[in-house]
């Protein structure tokens, strides 16, 4: 926590000292204090899409000083001295001398080092590095092993092959496979028998017909060559389970895709070499996730009680994509923090949270006020999977399912403004379907109030999704309560400049989501008159929804 005395120098209009910090921390984890070396860029970026549906990642550029050849990966004894730096990170603090003299920092910004371009004639090197984020954009998930692939017997007579091997999720277990040759020939007569480790005999396979089994989920063509099959050929392959899921907290998917370790037990989960290998460690030390927004949002998914999901991973699936098609349910986001960590954010507000307010009488420069019916969402049609039925991988989703919504009264403001999505995820009573597209009716049903404005240290510690209040005399915006979608920093400025976009759609001005009561419900303890923290067991059972903080608010059921 920042102490009293740095939020103090944050909130100077004048006098303040900011000062940068830049540090390299190598692969061993050793951290470097470069802040000498450093003489340009740093600038950073952070964006909250408000697109209920897309993930982005931030870069920045820094330039060094390189008269020393500290930064020389040719020269001994440099500081990246072999090249071994792609992956090191450079970390970028803010922050102020105090008034006793002492320096207290802020960490604004972690970068994973990607590129090194180096300038000989003004002996610079410039760095480019990405966020964590870069990750989930350029990975594949599930993408096949060689080991799935079938391999002739090294005395085979016969040299025809086995087409691609495919599996079915809920059924593919970890298990080698051996096909031998029980009758020679060509397609149409020679057989092969199918044994697996684990599952024994499952049935026999003819040459030129597709094998499958439903109850293995295992599915493959033998095809004859130019030489027909003889006896005692053989082909041998190993298959291993998808990564899949069995109604399990949407969040806690989440974070199994991105560490591949269970939420709950905290062990490794079979299929963990599939996915992201993301820090699990479930504590605030953990260095890559935000673990305390991980559990502040899995808590939220599991108190809606409509997204306990199954579904799976097919081969070579876009990590965001997917990501995207579970955030997409609750209108969730990750995104990059202060800190360089990914931080996980639901769409219900945080409960008692704080608000920053910025105003043209503190350090506001600059400010502006749009519209855009772009972004408009009011009639939206979903495909997503209804039966409990799987596809082999082969074959695509079977999204048996149907749904559709609208605002009429939007639509009849701003025309028919829809979207189509599909969900490949299925739960037991298909609810997540309807909730999600009510959420989206309700959040882009009207054109959102975007405010661009520039502002000073004041906005140090300001992230991405931070609830903000603004105001301004000449726009006349009042305690206008809006949410950040973009922080831009500029560290090599001087003033130093932080630019924002807050956000407000049109539910943001309700207040719900808050756990306890204010009026008697009969269970002869009521009412509570304080708030969540201090509520009594019973009281936390109860939640009310007010959008103008009545006393007796109307009540609904999540």
């Amino acid at each position: 926590m920042p102490s009293a005395e740095f939020q103090e120098e944050m909130e100077r209009k004048l006098n303040s000292q900011p000062k940068s910090k830049i540090e390299f921390i190598d692969k061993s984890n050793v951290v470097h204090d470069i802040t000498r070396y450093f003489k340009s860029g740093a600038n950073l970026k952070s964006v909250r899409e408000r697109a209920p549906d897309e993930i982005q990642a931030g870069q920045f550029d820094i330039v060094l000083i390189n008269s020393d050849e500290t930064w020389s990966e040719f020269k001994f004894g440099s500081l990246i001295y072999g090249g071994d730096y792609h992956g090191a990170k450079i970390r970028i603090s803010q922050g102020f001398v105090l008034p006793d003299g002492t320096e207290e920092y802020h960490v604004q910004g972690v970068g994973y080092i990607d590129a090194l371009t180096t300038d000989p004639v003004n002996s610079r090197v410039t760095f480019r590095c990405r966020d964590l984020l870069w990750r989930i954009m350029d990975m594949k998930l599930h993408v096949r092993p060689p080991e799935e692939i079938a391999v002739a017997g090294s005395s085979n007579v016969g040299n025809g092959y086995v087409s691609a091997i495919h599996k079915k999720p809920f059924a593919t277990k970890d298990e080698s496979y051996t096909l031998t040759c029980t009758l020679g020939g060509g397609d149409d007569t020679a057989e092969f028998s199918v044994v697996g480790s684990v599952s024994g005999n499952i049935g026999t396979a003819v040459s030129g017909h597709q094998f499958k089994s439903e109850s293995a989920g295992l599915q493959f063509t033998i095809h004859r060559g130019t030489t027909v099959w003889v006896v005692g050929d053989v082909f041998t392959f190993n298959v291993f389970q998808m990564p899949e899921w069995e109604y399990i907290n949407a969040g806690k998917i989440i974070w199994s895709i991105l560490t591949g370790y269970d939420w709950d037990t905290d062990t490794q989960l079979p299929w963990a070499h599939f996915v992201f290998d993301y820090d699990h460690t479930k504590s605030s030390s953990n260095v890559d996730l935000d673990y305390d927004s991980f559990v502040d949002s899995i808590g939220k998914i599991s108190l809606i009680g409509l997204y306990d999901l199954k579904g799976f991973i097919t081969y070579d699936a876009d990590g965001v994509t997917l990501l995207q098609s579970i955030l997409l349910l609750f209108l969730g986001s990750i995104y990059t923090g202060n800190d360089g960590r990914i931080k996980f954010s639901t769409y219900l507000p945080v409960i008692g949270q704080t608000y920053r307010t910025f105003s043209d009488k503190k350090k506001i420069t600059s400010l502006s006020v749009g519209r855009t019916i772009d972004e408009v969402i009011n009639a939206i049609s979903v495909r997503f999977q209804q039966l409990d039925s799987w596809p082999f991988t082969d074959s695509n989703a079977i999204l048996d399912g149907a749904y559709a919504t609208e605002d009429l009264v939007s639509i009849s403001k701003y025309k028919r403004l829809g979207a189509r999505y599909d969900v490949p995820w299925k739960t037991t009573h298909n609810l997540h379907v309807q909730d999600f597209a009510a959420k989206i009716i309700a959040k882009f049903n009207a054109p959102p109030i975007n405010v661009d404005f520039n502002t000073g240290m004041d906005a140090l510690l300001t992230e991405i999704g931070d609830r903000i209040i603004i105001e301004d005399t000449k726009v006349g915006l009042g305690d206008f309560l809006a949410e950040v979608s973009m922080v831009s920093k500029s560290f090599d400025t001087n003033p130093t400049k932080i630019s924002m976009r807050a956000r407000r759609d049109s539910e943001l001005g309700e207040r719900f989501g808050y756990i306890g009561s204010e009026i008697d419900e009969g269970d002869g303890i009521s009412p509570q008159s304080d708030d969540f923290d201090t509520a009594n067991t019973t009281d936390k059972e109860f939640a009310y929804f007010s959008a103008d903080g009545e006393t007796e608010p109307d009540y609904r059921i999540f």
